[in-house]
Parts: structure tokens; C-alpha cells; sequence
């Protein structure tokens, strides 16, 4: 049986509120054994039904207040398609058909769903004809977003400060990405109180009804390099940098950009990644009153990336976001808080390159060094800004950089 775990068992939650909304107000997923039988009345074939494989894996995304997003694989070789069923009555209700795909095809998209509603769903796989049919997947539920329209959805794309949640000043992770877990059903898990992006999402549905998701895609102890950009290609446990190109589409543009959805990095079967690749399912393509947060270059000394080399690597985010067709004032980019060992002695000069290239494309520029330091991001202004490290800033820090997102949405979106 696949399990979605809670946050209680893992110790952390992750990104997946962007599936199942505020852990507050509305629920986790459930799931049920790939093998569970068909939720409706077909009978069929036992002989075609043996060759038919359950599909797996199935998760889903409702970044929007009347669409959620259906992703799966697909183990059977021999379906002529698969057919999609939903349950507005939770995971144990009544499933009923809302849609076929061909062969082949592992993803779908319901629409014209009420907002703030909770949607379950399965799917399996059928033979010529519809006679026969596989057992159904996995069962997953998610909510639509709620709250008035236009919908606000912003990536926080960065290193572990951005992707960490953290309690005031101790060192503890209690929270991490999805995509820094591994586990494929950690995409469906909502993220904490204690991280940026839950932060964001507080603070705006303090001040705001539109309805808001904050999508944590950070890349956690990684750089902004890969390939002939400095650093490697990928981190030491798989993941690829911003700048790795996996099936055409680099890290940068399949998490902060949407393209091909579901994209997925090639990531391993290892210890972290035990399910090997993982599917971005909780990515988006950005419309008109969507942003991104970066916050990248922390650890880029580590991979020996030059000063020139992490402002390459910015300014190639900036103009790829540009490129397809995103407004430079919905780019939210920070200068960097300090690092206190010899590889932070490069940040003030970093950061004055930031701001400089901020403003010559027309950013939003957080000015995080200023915040965090007296001296453009050498030294702390106070011990109690990081965990004791003198790289992580605490959560007060955190708590400020939600502020200043927030305040920045709020004055480009009517």
C-alpha cells in the first residue's frame, strides 16, 4: 500500500498546500491501495483485465479556483486509454467517470470546478473498447483554491533559505520542499507556518481575499550553476541545478515557468530520492498576476562560482522570465544575507551587482543585505537574524521577507 504520510510521521510538511490549501483550514490528501477495486459498476474481462496494470502514482495540483491538474504513470503496455473518475464526496465516496485519455497519455485537466472545493479522484487503465478495465490507482484528493478572483500565485525559487523551515533560532529543519524529500507523495503534502511560502500565503490572506498559493520550489544546498555555468551539472544527490538542461527544459524554466508539464529533473533512485525522478506537479506557466521569488547565490562560493559567474546566471533567469513573455516587475530578486565564513568575504560585491542588474531590467528588488547587515552582507547585524551558523537566517528573517513579498504583490495586483 502507498501511504500519503502526514507531516506528524515525516516531521515536516512540504509545498503540496498548493494541492490541498492552508493545513489550517482544509484537508489532506488520502490515499487508498493501488489495488482497490474499481469504484463503479464495469465489469470486467478477468482474462484482458490480468494484462491491464494498475497505474501509479498518481498525484494532483489545484492551482487554480476551477481546475485541478491530473498526473500519473502508466505501467501497462497494452491500454487503449485510461479513464479518469472523481469523488465530490471524499476519498471513500462515490467515484463516477469525468473524462478518457488515449494511450500513452498520463496527464488530465478537470475544469469548470467550484473553488474551494475538495475533488478526489482515481484512475485506471482500459482495454479496446472500455470492456475491460485495470484496477484503479491510487486515490488522491486536493482542494481548489479559494477566495475572490484574480488568483495570485508566486514560486519562491532558492537555496535552503528560502526552501528551510525553521523555529526562531533553532537549527532544527522541521520543513522542507517537496522536491528536497524525495518521496513522490510529498507533492501532495502542504508546507508550514515556518516557511517562506506559508508565511507568504498568512500574510496576504491577511490583507487580501484574492485567492493566494505560494509554490515552494527552492533548490535546497544547490547553486545557480550547472553544465559550462559553474558548479556542476547536479547536486551530489541527483538534483539538477538551475541551469541543467533535462529533456530540453532547464530546472529554472520547468519550476519557476511551467514548461512541460509535468516537468521532471532525472533525479536518481538513491536513499533521498526513492522513487527516483521527481514530477514538478505543483509547478505552473505564470500568468498576468503571477511572480517569482529568487533568492540564489549563498552557496555558489562552495561550487566555486565566481561573483561574475552568479550574476551571469541571474541575469539569465531575469531574461529567460522576460522571454516568455512575464512583466520584470513581477521578478521579486534579493541581495544575499551574510555568510560569515572566508567564502562570504565575495557577497558585498555580490550584492552591489545585484542591485545593479535589478534595477537595469526593471526588478523588484528586496534588499535582504541592508535588512540582515550594516556592512552589505560581511557580517550580521545581530545574532538573533541566523541559527547560529552564520549562514541561516532565523525565522524573524523570514517573517520580514513575507512582508516585503507580500507588499510587492499587493501593489501590482488590482
Amino acid at each position: 500500500m502507498i501511504v500519503f504520510p502526514s507531516a506528524g510521521l515525516l516531521g515536516f510538511a512540504v509545498i503540496g498546500a498548493l494541492a490541498c490549501g492552508d493545513a489550517k483550514t482544509e484537508p489532506l490528501p488520502t490515499d487508498v491501495a493501488a489495488d482497490s477495486a474499481p469504484p463503479d459498476s464495469v465489469t470486467p474481462d478477468s482474462n484482458l483485465r490480468s494484462a491491464l496494470l494498475a497505474p501509479q502514482e498518481l498525484l494532483a495540483s489545484a492551482l487554480s479556483l476551477t481546475q485541478v491538474r491530473l498526473s500519473w504513470k502508466d505501467l501497462s503496455t497494452s491500454e487503449s486509454g485510461f479513464e479518469v473518475l472523481r469523488s465530490t464526496t471524499g476519498s471513500g465516496g462515490t467515484y463516477t467517470l469525468v473524462g478518457t485519455n488515449q494511450s500513452n497519455v498520463t496527464t488530465f485537466t478537470n475544469t469548470a470546478l467550484g473553488s474551494g472545493r475538495m475533488y478526489c479522484y482515481q484512475v485506471r487503465a482500459k482495454a479496446g473498447g472500455g470492456a475491460a478495465t485495470s484496477s484503479g490507482s491510487n486515490r488522491v484528493c486536493t482542494t481548489t483554491m479559494s477566495g475572490t478572483a484574480p488568483a495570485v500565485r508566486v514560486v519562491t525559487f532558492g537555496d535552503s533559505n528560502t526552501d528551510w523551515g525553521l523555529n526562531g533560532t533553532n537549527p532544527q529543519v522541521v520543513a522542507r520542499s517537496y522536491i528536497s524529500q524525495g518521496p513522490y507523495s510529498a507533492a501532495m503534502l502542504p508546507h508550514t507556518s515556518d516557511q517562506l511560502a506559508g508565511k507568504i500565503e498568512t500574510r496576504w490572506r491577511a490583507v487580501r481575499t484574492n485567492a493566494i498559493r505560494a509554490v515552494n520550489h527552492a533548490i535546497a544546498s544547490t547553486t545557480t550553476g550547472g553544465g559550462g555555468y559553474g558548479g556542476s551539472d547536479r547536486h551530489a544527490k541527483g538534483a539538477p541545478h538551475a541551469r541543467t538542461l533535462v529533456s530540453g527544459v532547464t530546472r529554472f524554466q520547468g519550476e519557476a515557468l511551467g514548461a512541460k508539464w509535468p516537468w521532471s529533473g532525472g533525479e536518481p533512485v538513491n536513499t533521498k530520492y526513492v522513487d527516483g525522478s521527481l514530477r514538478r506537479v505543483q509547478a505552473f506557466t505564470p500568468g498576468v498576476n503571477d511572480f517569482v521569488y529568487v533568492s540564489m547565490g549563498t552557496n555558489d562560493p562552495s561550487s566555486r562560482i565566481s561573483t561574475q559567474q552568479s550574476l551571469f546566471n541571474l541575469r539569465w533567469m531575469i531574461d529567460t522570465w522576460l522571454a516568455a513573455g512575464r512583466r520584470a516587475d513581477h521578478f521579486l530578486l534579493t541581495t544575499l544575507a551574510p555568510r560569515t565564513d572566508a567564502l562570504g568575504a565575495t557577497f558585498p560585491a555580490l550584492n552591489d551587482g545585484i542591485r545593479t542588474l535589478a534595477a537595469s531590467k526593471g526588478m523588484a528588488l528586496i534588499d535582504l543585505a541592508d535588512y540582515t547587515s550594516a556592512d552589505n552582507g560581511r557580517t550580521w547585524r545581530s545574532s538573533t537574524l541566523h541559527v547560529g551558523d552564520g549562514v541561516h537566517y532565523s525565522e524573524s528573517v523570514r517573517d520580514w521577507l513575507a512582508g516585503r513579498v507580500v507588499a510587492e504583490m499587493r501593489s501590482r495586483v488590482p
